[in-house]
């Protein structure tokens, strides 16, 4: 449907009626708002700007299919809209459908400000100076969103902007086509790009066709010099960009296409997808020399799925990627051509490392010439998409499409075209990175084979093959490689002399552009060179006869010298075998090879358990080719083995060995002390070492005897005559001490002793010591000492006195009127028969009485307290814990209360099945007295008696 057409010139007036060109407006914006569907505005001459926010806005303004609303340059006129630092958009489009601009010339204002300036704003999101876009196509924001679509921007010059070049965000059926976008987006905090198309949304479920088309355009010198307010860093200004499309966690579902755009030297990516799963076509684009800012490749896929990028030319920077590809999946890569960097994305048909002979990148001419291996590589499954029309470019009647944006024009002539191969890799001519053939040794054989493919359509004559020095041909160099054929040449690095030989592969052909194809080569042939010193002494020389001399050294000691091995060659030294006199051994392994510049220790040591004198030559076997075997005289001398010698004094008098005339402990009186102290002496050369110590019945080892006894050294035996032994009498026999005495073993002699009678009316003195042990008095009346140790003491049928001294004691009176100490300790006290005192002490100790009229004290600590028969009498005082007596007995037993502890002021409560007795003045619980009631016991008071 035709509509009214409106006519705008730099040198109308607004008061106009604008409908011819004789009565144009002055101002876009006049137009703008009276524009309905199917309206074109012609833009004439001029230089447009606004005092307003948008030079020209469109907002709520609706077109149809058949009658779109248009504004476009007049026939033959080049207007300008010019911005201000004021100014957001140059053209504003919000909530608005089937509007197209074209023909349009939009220039920022980013030469009004500076970078320094610029990165002083970072952080402020509402300067128009540092964010002002191009053309920018959004919604009206309200309690509904109303969005734009089927919008069309074409063959509009946008540059020079802070901000985006042409961007838009919430819209639908959207195509930029044919556009130069150039020095956008350098100075925003926003994170703006060339072209970008940010939260694609669905307008409706129409998957089959194109909804989002960026094709023709040419993008250029886009880059983010401010950080992204966001991300804090620099991360955007790529040439073209899908940014997350979804809207409000609704993924877009409609196809988009990227087509036949020429894209370089932006700051980001040429081309990036970033956080879709729409199907997204990237096709017949050329990409040039992007990533100037960030290191994201050509194209880059950023967590995008469902993208194809097929027929791209992607000429990477050096030392960029040619693609990159995070957290993406279900893409596909065939038939690109990438070139100086790293093509990431299997697929099929790409051209690699292959340049693409564009006519002038220089001056941004990125036509392909005669020969480049993008013409007819390309796949000719969207040719009904991209705006290419596929011809013959190669000359070999087929017609395919080319890789890249540009279709080169059909070639009448047919030609060869060169391609060499290592192995699989494709060398690019002129290519400066040596291809190496590796390091090897002297005299050995190196070779690499390359191969030469003609991928023309004509002979590939091979005229001349020119080789650095250290290189030569294997075999013939072939004069001629058909057409789709190929050939093998091999070259050999020369091994004789050890260097490093670097230069160029040079060959001469008929490829109109690739000849000589040349590029660089190289190889490194190495020799070892072995070295050895004696430790850190000096060099060894090899033959050397004057023998290393390990010494004169002790038999079974330890004797070890280390040589050091160095390999001051180029090559790996190979160390392939040792052989040492008798007498010598290598300690650990050989090692099998030592690279350049590396030492290794071997150490050879003397054996010296068997005496004697050795020697002989150090061989060493190694690949060294005039010192192998590397070899040198070594010896040395081992003394007899030193052995031991007992020596057993009594005193100051040496025992001989055998004695039979006895060492006499004396004649002792039943419970005294008597020992005697032996010295053990080691007058040999080792050590002695002490085995088993037989003593004849009535004689101990006192404590612990020692084991071993090294050369020259001494020690003391100590053994006792047991006088405590329940039948007195004279006891004898032999002491017998094995060894290692070799002639002495077991050095034995006779000791005896006489142990008197008792005495009936004597109290015995026991000592025990600070070991746990067993202690039993034999007198009629004992007493017994235990010292440290965990005892046992038992007395005998007398009044003995049995004291427990440090640790948990067990002690036991036996018959006789007994008195048992458990002193320190957890002990537990048994007087057993007649009138028994036991005093627990300190500690958590069990009292048993037994038969008889005993008397318990528990002393401090938690004590349990058993009378047992007769008449019993239990000691309480205050602050010494509480005890727990188990039998008491009413009307026998007594509680004797001590320390000042009165009747009167004890508490007497009943607990269970148990009376405690209580101190009233602190409420401390004295005593428990198992199955007795509190109220029977308080009620004879006559149980308690004060000590």
């Amino acid at each position: 449907m035709a509509g009214k057409t409106y006519y705008v010139s730099g040198t109308g007036n607004d008061k106009n009626d604008g409908l011819n060109e004789g009565a144009a407006f002055r101002t876009l914006q006049k137009a703008a708002d009276l524009v309905q569907a199917g309206d074109t505005v012609y833009v004439m001459n001029g230089t447009y700007t606004n005092i307003y926010p948008n030079i020209l806005s469109l907002s709520n303004k609706h077109g149809s299919a058949n009658a779109p609303i248009t504004f476009t340059a007049y026939p033959g006129h080049k207007p300008v809209l010019e911005a201000r630092t004021n100014n957001w958009n140059a053209i504003s489009i919000t909530g608005s459908s089937y509007v197209v601009i074209e023909g349009l010339t939009l220039v920022g204002a980013r030469d009004e400000i500076t970078l320094e300036y610029a990165l002083q704003q970072k952080d402020n999101l509402s300067n128009p100076a540092t964010s002002g876009n191009g053309i920018n196509v959004t919604y009206i924001n309200g309690a509904q969103k109303q969005r734009s679509h089927h919008i069309t921007i074409s063959n509009n010059n946008v540059s020079k902007f802070p901000g985006n070049g042409i961007g838009t965000e919430e819209v639908d059926y959207i195509t930029v086509k044919n556009n130069i976008v150039s020095g956008n987006a350098w100075y925003s905090p926003y994170g703006n790009q060339g072209i970008t198309m940010l939260h694609l949304w669905n307008s409706d479920q129409n998957v089959t066709d194109y909804k989002v088309v960026i094709e023709g355009n040419t993008s250029f010198d886009n880059k983010q010099l401010v950080p992204w307010v966001q991300a804090g860093k620099v991360t955007e200004g790529h040439g073209i960009m899908l940014d997350t499309a979804s809207v409000e966690n609704v993924a877009y579902q409609g196809k988009a296409l990227i087509s036949n755009n020429v894209v370089y030297n932006n700051g980001g990516a040429g081309i990036q997808i970033f956080k879709g799963e729409n199907p997204v076509d990237i096709v017949n684009n050329t990409t040039y020399q992007n990533s100037q800012e960030l290191s994201v490749g050509e194209i880059f896929l950023n967590s995008a799925d469902n993208v194809r990028v097929i027929n791209n030319i992607m000429y990477a920077k050096s030392g960029e990627s040619a693609s990159s590809i995070v957290n993406s999946s279900n893409y596909s890569f065939d038939n690109n051509l990438a070139y100086n960097g790293v093509l990431k994305g299997a697929g099929s048909g790409n051209v690699l490392n292959k340049d693409p002979l564009f006519v002038n990148p220089a001056n941004r001419d990125f036509r392909l010439l005669p020969g480049s291996p993008a013409i007819d590589a390309g796949s000719n499954a969207f040719n009904s998409i991209t705006k290419n029309i596929p011809l013959d470019g190669n000359g070999d009647g087929s017609v395919l499409i080319d890789i890249g944006a540009y279709e080169a024009p059909t070639s009448k002539t047919p030609s060869p075209e060169i391609e060499v191969l290592d192995g699989t890799v494709d060398i690019a001519d002129n290519s400066t990175t040596p291809i190496n053939f590796g390091v090897t040794v002297a005299g050995s054989t190196l070779t690499k084979t390359f191969t030469i493919k003609n991928t023309g359509i004509a002979a590939l004559n091979l005229t001349n093959l020119k080789l650095p020095d250290g290189f030569s041909l294997v075999g013939t160099l072939p004069a001629t490689v058909a057409a789709k054929t190929s050939a093998n040449i091999t070259v050999a690095l020369n091994t004789t002399t050890a260097a490093t030989y670097t230069g160029n592969f040079s060959l001469t052909n008929n490829d109109s552009n690739e000849s000589p194809f040349d590029f660089v080569i190289s190889g490194k042939v190495n020799a070892p060179e072995i070295e050895v010193f004696n430790g850190t002494v000096g060099d060894i020389v090899d033959g050397t006869t004057t023998p290393f001399d390990f010494g004169d050294v002790a038999f079974g000691s330890t004797v070890m010298r280390t040589f050091i091995v160095k390999n001051k060659g180029t090559a790996p030294l190979n160390l392939s075998n040792l052989e040492l006199p008798d007498g010598f051994s290598l300690v650990g392994t050989l090692p099998a090879t030592l690279a350049v510049n590396v030492w290794a220790s071997l150490i050879v040591a003397l054996d010296t358990k068997r005496p004697g004198t050795y020697g002989g030559s150090f061989n060493l076997i190694n690949n060294d080719t005039d010192e192998s075997p590397f070899d040198f005289a070594i010896k040395g001398t081992v003394q007899p083995a030193p052995a031991p010698e007992i020596q057993v004094l009594n005193g100051t008098v040496d025992i001989a060995d055998g004695s039979t005339t006895p060492i006499d402990f004396g004649n002792v009186a039943f419970g005294s002390t008597a020992t005697k102290t032996f010295t053990i002496k080691n007058i040999g050369t080792a050590t002695l070492n002490l085995g088993n110590l037989t003593l004849p019945n009535g004689f101990s080892l006192v404590g612990t005897r020692p084991y071993s006894l090294a050369a020259k050294g001494s020690t003391n035996i100590t053994v006792a005559l047991n006088t405590n032994i329940p039948t007195p009498g004279t006891y004898g026999g032999s002491f017998s001490l094995t060894n290692n005495d070799s002639d002495e073993s077991p050095f034995n002699f006779a000791i005896k002793g006489t142990v008197k009678p008792a005495l009936a009316t004597e109290t015995y003195l026991l000592n025990g010591t600070d070991n746990s042990e067993y202690l039993k008095g034999h007198a009629p009346a004992n007493k017994i000492y235990g010292f440290g140790g965990n005892d046992n003491i038992v007395g005998n049928v007398g009044n003995d006195q049995l004291f427990g001294g440090d640790a948990n004691d067990t002690l036991w009176g036996n018959d006789g009127n007994d008195r048992l100490y458990g002193d320190s300790g957890n002990d537990r006290l048994s007087g057993d028969n007649a009138n028994d005192t036991l005093f627990g002490g300190i500690g958590d100790d069990q009292l048993l009485a037994g038969a008889g009229d005993d008397w318990l004290y528990g002393g401090t600590g938690t004590d349990v307290l058993t009378g047992g028969y007769n008449a019993d009498t239990f000691v309480l005082a205050s602050g010494q814990g509480t005890d727990t007596i188990t039998d008491f007995q009413m009307g026998a037993d007594k509680i004797a209360l001590s320390g000042g502890l009165l009747f009167g002021q004890l508490l007497i409560q009943q607990q269970g099945t148990q009376a405690f007795i209580m101190d009233s003045s602190d409420n401390q619980v004295l005593a428990k007295l198992d199955n007795i009631t509190a109220s029977t016991l308080s009620a004879q008071p006559s149980s308690f008696i004060t000590i």
